[in-house]
């Protein structure tokens, strides 16, 4: 398995639109909803963007060339939780479940974020999210706090030091 994650080109946002236009990928994903192919055009310019500054975006992740979903870090823009914090979140196409691309992903994300000595970084997970709460704690993240999103969705917060 080859797993690679690359800033996303603009093309990307075809294969994100494609990927996660399916109410099961979506449905742990803030509010559940399936996104237009314009909504993400404008979402891997403003990944582009943060690469440009920061050096860190939501990559696309590559397996054998093939786009299957994105990880990465970025801040946590919402307006609860962790606003501002760094965020390490993954999603992937519904094909990729289950064959270890998350967790490859993650890790080159990590030690991306060890690389740059970031302090912290959090992952926040739907608490009925088995799948990515799995791959947080295969990560090495442990759970930090419970919350509930604005929509009732109990949330859980995990976080790392990666740089420890």
């Amino acid at each position: 398995m080859s797993v690679r994650l690359r800033v996303p080109t603009d093309e990307d946002a075809d294969a994100w639109a494609a990927l996660f236009d399916d109410p099961a990928v979506m449905r742990h994903v803030g509010t559940g909803e399936v996104r237009p192919r314009e909504w993400y055009a404008a979402f891997v310019q403003r990944q582009q963007q943060l690469a440009a500054t920061t050096g860190l975006c939501l990559f696309s992740v590559l397996v054998d060339d093939r786009v299957v979903g994105f990880t990465g870090i970025q801040p946590w823009r919402a307006q609860w939780g962790p606003t501002g914090a760094l965020e390490i979140g993954w999603r992937l196409g519904r094909d990729s479940w289950g064959q270890g691309y998350a967790t490859a992903a993650g890790r080159q994300v990590l030690e991306l974020a060890r690389s740059r000595g970031l302090p912290h970084v959090v992952a926040m997970i739907h608490a009925e999210n088995a799948a990515s709460l799995a791959v947080a704690r295969t990560l090495g993240l442990t759970e930090e706090a419970a919350l509930r999103s604005p929509s009732g969705a109990d949330v859980r917060r995990y976080g790392t030091s990666p740089a420890g």
